[in-house]
């Protein structure tokens, strides 16, 4: 007896409709585990990196100024942009009826919840840098120690050093003043906290000040060190030295850039609070020149971290 034509095809055995119905819900569910995993994997390597950025006290100064200076741009803005609205308003609608528009209104002064955490992270770094004349003394004394070998480092560094001490003295005992530790008449007979403030801002402009004549001083040295070693490179040098030279050096110099533009940054700020009347810096600009001048370091702590 011959074969058919055609054959038709053997009816693939299904399962009944419950067996489907109760695995939709099962993949579902290892889904939304294998999510919240990635989701808690991913919060815990921030955590154990944020925990690794605030172990060291430079890494702390680093974050607490970046809640400073931005919680200072977030109340700036937020007063700001209802009261640019609200004049807007009473423009149009002084336009519209063919009157002048007000031009002597001033907002009504409000104490934001920014402003607030700004006030509390500026105390909190006035606190810890209580302790700031600690590792000044450490810097000066490795100074005389230790000079650096060229001369005029070595005088920029003393200044500096005197500089500083100069700025954090007169922070402290003006901030203390301020809470009632330090005795306030003292204080008063010699100016009051606001003058001891603006010079000891002075003090930081004048290590800002001779900052960039070290960094001056340091690429004439690098260039100088440069030119030396490629006179001297010889036939023993390989490609492995070759390369730890020009990884340090790119090293070298993304450092002395860094320093560059915080200095930089600084400078303009820094001046502007060491006079009376300032050169013209508004107060809601402040949050964000500052965090500029950070933002480069913060980055570097924060890359720091994933390191092992």
């Amino acid at each position: 007896m011959a074969e058919p034509e055609h054959i038709p095809p053997i009816p693939e055995k299904t399962e009944p409709a419950e067996h489907h119905v109760g695995k939709a819900p099962s993949a579902r569910t290892s889904c939304a585990k294998r999510q919240l995993l990635g989701v808690l994997t991913s919060t815990d390597v921030i955590i154990r990196r944020l925990d690794k950025l605030l172990s060291n006290a430079d890494g702390q100064e680093r974050v607490l100024a970046t809640i400073n200076y931005v919680a200072s741009m977030l109340h700036h803005l937020t007063a700001s942009a209802p009261w640019i609205a609200f004049q807007t308003r009473l423009s149009l609608l002084a336009r519209l009826k063919g009157r002048t528009p007000p031009k002597n209104l001033t907002p009504a002064s409000s104490k934001s919840k920014f402003a607030a955490l700004c006030t509390l992270a500026s105390e909190t770094r006035y606190n810890l840098r209580l302790f700031g004349l600690l590792p000044l003394w450490i810097w000066g004394a490795d100074t005389l120690r230790s000079p650096p070998a060229d001369p005029i480092l070595h005088a920029l560094t003393v200044l500096q050093v005197i500089s500083n001490v100069f700025y954090q003295l007169l922070e402290n005992v003006a901030y203390l003043a301020g809470k009632g530790v330090v005795s306030k008449r003292f204080v008063d007979k010699y100016g009051g906290i606001a003058k001891w403030d603006i010079w000891s801002t002075r003090g930081w402009f004048g290590h800002i000040f001779f900052q960039f004549f070290v960094l001056w001083r340091e690429s004439v040295l690098r260039r100088r060190r440069v030119a030396a070693q490629r006179e001297a490179a010889g036939t023993i040098e390989t490609k492995e030295t070759k390369a730890e030279d020009s990884e340090a050096l790119r090293l070298e110099i993304r450092a002395w850039r860094k320093s560059l533009v915080n200095n930089a940054i600084w400078a303009p700020l820094c001046l502007h609070w060491c006079l009376e009347k300032g050169i013209g810096i508004p107060e809601s600009l402040t949050g964000l020149i500052s965090f500029g001048a950070g933002a480069w370091s913060l980055h570097d702590h924060w890359v720091g971290t994933a390191k092992a």
